[in-house]
């Protein structure tokens, strides 16, 4: 509370100040409430919607509320209401039957409107909901003298909302009071009324209910004896339904009888009349196995009524109640269920469009006529709008049958497609085909002798893209194409080549082409044995031979080649025959001419360069050999591979023993060697186990050593480690036991590295600094601000001119 008062000054000082105010109380500033709460929209009636939220969470001397509705689709939004409502409900009316609307609510007060809140759920007007009408047709369906089961057509009306519950009553032929047989209420259209008189005579009434309330009873049922069925054949079928409804014929279901007689049902016959006749004509020559049938040539725009009886070894069965009339006639823009099989998946697809569809419609598949629940073996169902599709992402021939499909909440839209085994074997195999696509080639594998005895295998393709890939084996083993052999291919001629270099009697046999392309494979064989593969090696040996004779003289016999000595030096080296007195050598780096300090020796034919190996060096070293007769020319490309090589074999000539830095992050092992590149082949152990990099295993190192860190060690993280370094011709290992002792030293340090780090990681720091310039005005408020960080939380000091500020009445922090 505060009190004031006010004083009055001139050019000679203040005046007395007036008589103080009375006590003022102090309230704080309140702005426009925050927006209602979720909106709820419920059918009311035809023509109106119940509307309900939640209050605002912040009213602020809430006014009341706003209530506007929109056409779904439109922006049009109008006022359902013209002055504040002050409930959390409100009936919108006025509406149009049929259409669908959403709804939104502002809370207001004294200072204005709040934001909107979140529209509704989109609602459609419809006509309330009413209790549904009466069950019809009461059967039996069998009864042992004690008790009856009972069934029933479920309402023709439902009153706009699921039919939950059925009563059933009872009462003596030629009485009038009914009595209830069941509490609480089922849910089934199968009842079994129990504790009934033997020999007596029964009538029942069925009630159906629904959420607004309890329907109308139906009209009793004929007369029925409590006496025991002993007859052998099988009681009724029931529940029959018709779907399919085409202008010359409809589909049938049933459910088989409960009371089977003396054995098994065996099959069923199908019966049908006109509505208002009794003449009734089999549509089956001989039972049908199945609880469904198809009959066929029906009068276009005639009333049908069916029925059905069952089968078993004793004879036919009693007769079901029957259907109810169905006209045969198409419903207007009714299509059929599609087959076909997907170009680019080569999934089997039956789709189907539904002519006719509301808001609570649902597409309902079956197999046979029931109903397709597993799903587990790659059948998927798939609706958008008013078309739905069953794919078959792994078909089987198994999979043949009848598939239908309903859409409920319509009058009867329904269709089926039977794949058969003939018509599912062929699109497998299309499928297949889509899923395996074949690369058509323009020439298999053929083969032709070249210079030098070498033999080029090739194909050729109708087309091939630059990603193709491939490979070529000899008797099943895959051949490589490195030097001295060669691979390739040409996108613009489709052509794939390899190049054997070494054409022997090994590699007599059956030569293969595997190509890839994109989702596309093809393959080609070549067969070379007997007298084909004899005059193919002749050939190669001929040209071999000739070759040699054409170029007789001073040879490489020994090609240019890294030799690593035991004190980790490199030199070059090859080896030369047939040499002649006036043989030169000449030794070139690129270009230019390189004079070794050690000579060649011509009797042995052995010559030698040193080189020192960069970390990178991909330079071509290469020598010259002259001679009367010309000259010859050896090359060694000296690329990264070739220098890895080299430099693990130097490594492992090199590389010490094993030991141990601790991090902040973990227990890192070392080893220490003259040359180490990532690319090297160096492989890592803990016990017989290969480590790879991961985030428990950090892999790398240095241009001078190796390293692998345990992240965050534990217990079980002990035991031997080692390090494998491999080079062409064998192996060199280096081991570490890290246990015991040794493990917990360096544990002990990795979890100190630790919390150092995590100490300095969380020291308080500035993070935002005083402004350069500060311009002050005279007797007004400076505010300095600065922002600080820290766990824990830091300590702050401010300083003025380096002294500390003293909290007066004149600083405030």
């Amino acid at each position: 509370q505060y009190q004031f008062r006010v004083l009055s000054a001139n050019i000679y000082g203040n005046s007395e100040p007036s008589e103080p105010t009375g006590p003022i109380q102090t309230q704080e500033l309140k702005g426009v409430p925050s927006a209602p709460g979720q909106v709820i929209a419920t059918r009311e009636t035809d023509t109106s919607v119940l509307i309900q939220w939640a209050p605002p969470k912040e009213p602020n001397n809430l006014i009341g509320y706003y209530i506007d509705q929109c056409v779904k689709g439109s922006k049009d939004w109008m006022s359902a209401n013209h002055k504040p409502h002050n409930s959390t409900k409100f009936v919108v009316s006025g509406l149009t039957k049929g259409e669908t609307y959403v709804f939104r609510v502002q809370a207001i007060n004294e200072l204005g409107l709040s934001e909107e809140s979140q529209e509704s759920a989109p609602i459609t007007v419809k006509a309330a909901l009413t209790p549904p009408s009466a069950p019809y047709d009461i059967s039996l369906l069998s009864c042992d003298g004690h008790s009856m089961l009972l069934t029933w057509k479920k309402p023709l009306l439902s009153g706009g909302s699921n039919i939950k519950e059925y009563y059933v009553d009872k009462r003596r032929s030629g009485t009038t009071m009914w009595r209830e047989v069941h509490i609480p209420p089922i849910s089934e259209r199968v009842y079994k009324v129990e504790g009934l008189t033997e020999g007596a005579v029964y009538q029942f009434q069925v009630y159906a209910a629904n959420l607004a309330g309890l329907g109308p009873a139906s009209k009793h049922s004929d007369d029925f004896a409590c006496e025991g069925w002993t007859m052998p054949e099988p009681g009724p079928a029931y529940d029959l339904s018709l779907t399919e409804v085409r202008d010359h014929s409809m589909v049938v279901e049933w459910k088989k009888p409960v009371y089977t007689g003396s054995g098994p049902v065996t099959g069923y016959h199908v019966e049908y009349c006109k509505t208002g006749t009794s003449e009734w004509t089999t549509a089956t020559e001989t039972a049908v196995h199945q609880r469904f049938f198809k009959v066929t040539g029906l009068e276009e725009g005639v009333n049908y009524e069916f029925r059905v009886r069952g089968v078993n070894d004793a004879g036919v069965g009693m007769v079901s109640m029957p259907s109810d009339p169905m006209t045969a006639k198409a419903l207007a823009g009714s299509q059929e269920v599609s087959c076909t099989v997907d170009k680019k998946t080569g999934d089997i697809v039956l789709s189907f469009e539904s002519c006719v569809m509301n808001q609570e419609s649902q597409f309902i598949w079956k197999k046979d006529y029931k109903e397709i629940t597993d799903f587990s073996k790659g059948v998927v169902v798939k609706t958008e709008g008013n078309t739905s599709k069953l794919i078959f992402k792994n078909a089987e021939k198994e999979d043949f049958g009848v598939y239908s499909v309903s859409v409920t909440n319509t009058d009867g839209v329904s269709s089926s497609y039977g794949i058969y085994s003939e018509e599912m074997t062929k699109m497998l195999a299309l499928s297949y085909d889509i899923r395996h696509p074949i690369i058509p080639l323009k020439a298999e594998l053929a083969y032709k002798i070249l210079e030098r005895g070498r033999v080029r295998f090739w194909l050729q393709a109708e087309e091939i893209s630059p990603n193709v890939t491939y490979k070529f084996f000899a008797n099943n083993k895959e051949l490589s194409g490195a030097d001295p052999n060669k691979m390739g291919h040409d996108v613009s001629t489709g052509i794939i080549e390899f190049i054997l270099d070494h054409f022997t009697e090994e590699n007599e046999g059956t030569f293969t082409c595997q190509i890839t392309d994109g989702g596309g494979k093809a393959q080609s064989s070549l067969v070379l044995i007997g007298d084909t593969f004899k005059a193919a090696l002749s050939e190669a040996d001929y040209q071999r031979r000739e070759y040699i004779r054409v170029k007789e003289g001073p040879h490489f016999s020994e090609f240019l080649s890294l030799q690593v000595g035991d004190d980790c030096s490199v030199t070059l080296v090859c080896k030369v025959a047939n040499l002649k007195k006036e043989s030169e050598f000449h030794w070139f780096k690129e270009d230019a001419e390189i004079i070794p300090d050690v000579k060649p020796d011509l009797g042995s034919g052995v010559c030698k360069l040193p080189i020192k190996l960069k970390k990178t060096n991909k330079n071509k070293c290469s020598q010259k050999l002259l001679d009367k007769f010309g000259k010859k020319q050896n090359f060694l490309l000296l690329s990264e591979q070739r220098s890895q090589v080299t430099r693990q074999q130097i490594s492992r000539a090199s590389a010490a023993e094993l030991v141990i830095n601790c991090t902040a992050t973990g227990i890192q092992l070392q080893c220490h060697m003259k040359y180490y590149t990532s690319e090297m082949n160096i492989t890592w152990y803990h016990g017989e186990t290969k480590l790879l990099h991961s985030d428990k295993f950090k892999i790398g190192g240095t241009p001078s050593m190796a390293t692998m860190e345990v992240i965050e060690p534990t217990e079980k993280d002990q035991g031997t480690y080692s390090i494998v370094i491999v080079d062409p011709e064998n192996s060199h290992k280096r081991t570490l036991n890290l246990s015991g002792e040794v493990y917990e030293k360096a544990h002990a340090e990795f979890l100190q590295l630790k919390m150092q780090a995590y100490a300095e990681k969380n020291r308080g720091k500035v993070v935002g600094g005083l402004p350069d310039v500060v311009t002050i005005m005279e007797k007004k408020t400076l505010s300095l601000t600065c922002t600080v960080c820290g766990d824990p939380k830091p300590q702050v000091s401010w300083l003025k001119s380096g002294g500390k500020v003293q909290l007066m009445n004149h600083f405030s922090v």
